[in-house]
Formats: structure tokens, sequence, C-alpha cells
């Protein structure tokens, strides 16, 4: 019997003595992984629930699993041949919920949908301790996988920004970039992956898993410009939605020149950026990253102490046409909260359109009695609706004070595009260009 057996029979046996039954296996199989040039070959199983393929009992064949201290010491979720199981997966296995990586000595469990770690394991004795009590099958069945903790946002936060100054020191000693180029750089990436994450690659230059690459390979076989792949990520923002955000500075477009003479190195970025669990780009962790202390804990208590309809004391509007937009001063109220204001304010025009629409359905109505002496609102359809709801909410109805006009008006106009991401994907709105977005900035006439 060979060793590779030994592992297998050895885990299955515990699972059995777990309550899984022989019928709650599939047979083993092999399965071979590539990606370009490189290839890896595992052997697997599923473990099944309710009849259907619900873990994923994996073992490596030809290759160890890593020292977690190797992928924690990166600030990485997961490795190369990771990756290229959820990949796997995800294209024949969807259902699949978790994944079980194990060989001689270490074993990671993996939340599949979150390519996060949840539980590893260095040695055999820590499996029966620390990971074997949570496969036993009535447990399994009773949600306690789904019940392992997840890391919190503030871990993700701290993981993505040690990820992100590790890289950006790799490439600002080989560019001589300063810091704040190398700052707006990452941000934009980190809009290009969050944008990738809730909408897909729409286009091919999003696609950041092409550059995933075997570590085991010295030079990387894709070789393109760096300068015009960053070139095309920032003008698909800037041309389709109208963000002035990626536009490349001076300072900015000679980094990204230089970057070409670094191929080896920016292509290993590239292909790291892929292992960082998609946990890590969410609004909430942004937030933790890149807002103060001080904002989120004043979020957290105008949380609980401002009226839930607060909004309609704030923006006031006649006919469809904003007399009073809503206001938020950053000093004062902080970024999570000014964005929660202005979540608000699109749900009002969303609220706007539906009762717009239900009257047009009702005979003999008029749509609304709109004020003959102030402008008529733009880009309304024939029912009276609002074409482009965030646009429009950015444009008339929300306003920011903001003391510094550097720093933290461009990472709020950075957290806001974000907030735009979301609202997109929260309430299922088409994504149209956002061209009045710096609009926040001007000072509302009282």
């Amino acid at each position: 019997m060979t060793d590779l057996r030994k592992i297998q029979d050895g885990v299955l046996s515990i699972l059995h003595q777990l309550g899984w039954g022989t019928g709650d296996f599939t047979v083993l199989k092999k399965l071979p992984l590539r990606a370009g040039l490189a290839k890896r070959e595992v052997e697997y199983a599923f473990c099944k629930l309710q009849n259907e393929p619900y873990i994923a009992l994996v073992v490596p064949t030809g290759f160890a699993l890593p020292p977690y201290e190797d992928l924690y010491n990166r600030y990485l979720d997961f490795n190369f041949e990771t990756w290229l199981l959820f990949r796997q997966f995800k294209d024949t296995s969807p259902g699949i919920a978790y994944m079980l990586i194990f060989d001689e000595q270490r074993a990671y469990l993996y939340d599949v949908a979150g390519q996060e770690c949840l539980i590893y394991c260095a040695h055999v004795r820590e499996r029966l301790d620390h990971l074997f009590p949570y496969l036993e099958k009535r447990k399994v069945q009773s949600g306690g996988l789904d019940n392992l903790i997840r890391k919190t946002n503030t871990r993700l936060s701290a993981e993505l920004n040690g990820w992100l100054h590790l890289w950006s020191a790799k490439l600002g000693a080989k560019t001589n970039a300063r810091k704040i180029t190398l700052e707006k750089f990452c941000k934009k990436l980190t809009l290009a992956r969050y944008y990738r994450i809730l909408f897909g690659p729409e286009t091919p230059t999003l696609r950041f898993e092409s550059f995933v690459q075997d570590p085991s390979q010295k030079e990387s076989v894709r070789r393109v410009s760096f300068f015009e792949y960053f070139q095309q990520i920032f003008k698909f923002f800037l041309s389709d939605f109208s963000l002035d955000y990626f536009e490349i500075g001076k300072a900015e477009n000679s980094f990204l020149m230089k970057l070409d003479s670094h191929a080896d190195i920016v292509n290993s970025f590239l292909s790291e950026f892929n292992f960082l669990s998609p946990a890590k780009f969410s609004l909430d962790v942004l937030l933790n990253n890149w807002c103060s202390e001080q904002e989120r804990l004043c979020y957290t208590k105008k949380t609980y102490t401002t009226d839930r309809g607060g909004i309609k004391k704030r923006l006031f509007v006649s006919g469809g046409v904003v007399i009073k937009p809503v206001i938020s001063d950053i000093a004062e109220d902080g970024a999570p909260w000014a964005l929660h204001l202005f979540d608000e304010v699109v749900q009002y025009w969303r609220s706007h359109n539906c009762q717009a629409r239900d009257k047009r359905k009702k005979k003999g109505v008029c749509i609304s009695q709109l004020d003959m002496f102030a402008p008529m609102p733009e880009e309304t359809d024939a029912d009276g609706c609002i074409l482009n709801i965030v646009n429009h909410a950015l444009k008339t109805s929300f306003r920011v004070l903001c003391d510094d006009e550097k720093e933290t008006c461009s990472n709020f106009i950075f957290l806001l595009i974000a907030k735009c991401f979301e609202l997109w994907k929260k309430y299922e709105l088409p994504r149209e260009p956002l061209a009045a977005l710096n609009d926040i900035f001007q000072k509302p006439i009282l």
C-alpha cells in the first residue's frame, strides 16, 4: 500500500468513526490541474450531504502542502496549488462548500466560497484535536462548519494592508516611486479587484487570473507591457464610468513606465494578487483599512442614536427638484457615516422612481406637479423616473464638507467609488457613468 493510499484510508477511517457511512463518499479519482505550462496532480473524493457533494477531500500527489507560516508571512490566504483547486471545483462542482486538503502531516480546511482557511493543522495530532471534532457528521448536518469563526474585518484589513505595504516597498525600491504615488496606484488596483469580484471580468483587462504563474518557474512566460496593461485598466474606469480618480498623473506615468524594466517582479505581484481572499475586498474591510478608529466608532454611535427615517429631515425635495441636499461634514461625521447617508439618498431616489411608476399606472393621475420656477430634473424617462440614480444623487442631493482638500477628500472619493460599486450591486442598478462624483464638494446654497 502506497503512502498516499495510507493517508487517504486513514482519514476516511476516522470520518467513518465520526458517523459518515460508505455511501457518503464518492470514488477516489485522479485530477490533473493545469495553468499555462504548470501541471499538478491530486486525488480527491467528495463527502456528500443530503446526497449532494459538500466537502472535497483532496490529497496532493508529487508536491507537499506549504507550512502555514509561508502564507502568513506574505499575508496570503492560499498558494498556487490551492488556487488551481478553487478554480477547478468552481467550474466542475459549484455545489462544494468546503475543501479539506491533507498530506502526511499538514491539513487545511477551506471555505470554498470565501476562499478562506478556517483550520490549519501542522501535525497529525493537531488534526485529532482541532480538525476532526468539527467533521462529525451530525455537527456538519446542523451547520457546524458554517459556524466556524471567520476572520474579522479588522484582521482582513490588517492582512490586506500588510500585503499592500510589502509590495509597495518592493515596487518602490525598484522604481524609486514616492509613497503617495504607490498608495494611489494600490488604491486603484484595489477598486479594480473589488469591481471584478462584484461584477465579473466584463473586460479582459480585469482578468487578473491570467497572471497567475507557477512559483517554481524562475521567469515568467508571460511577456506584456505592464505600462500598457495598467493604462488599459485605468482607462476602462475612466472612459466607461467617467471616474477622474483613475486619471494617470505625471508621477504615476513615470512609475508605470519603469515597471516594464522589472517584468518578473511585477508578474509575481499580480500573480499573488489572486491569492488574496475575495473577503479582503469588501467595503467594510476597505473602511476598516482607510478610516480611523474614531470615524468607525462615530458611525456605530450614530447608527444607534439617529432616527432611521431622518433622511427626509435632511433632504428637501419639491416636485422632484432638490431644494436642499444632504450635507455631511467629514471631520464631524467621518467617512463611514457619510457613506451611510449617501446610501439613504440613493434609496430615496429609488423610492421616488417606484412611486412615479405606480402613479403612471393609475389612469388619469398626473405623474408629479413640478415647481414652474425651478429647473426640471435631468435624465428622466417618460414616467418621470430618474435614469441614472447614483449619478443624480451625486449631482443634486449629497454634499460633503472637507477641510483637507488633498488627502482626506481624495481618500473619501476612493471610498465613495467603492460605495457606488456596492450600490450598483445591492440595488441591481445599471452601471452608468458617475460624471458628477466631484460635485459632492461644491458648497451647497443654503
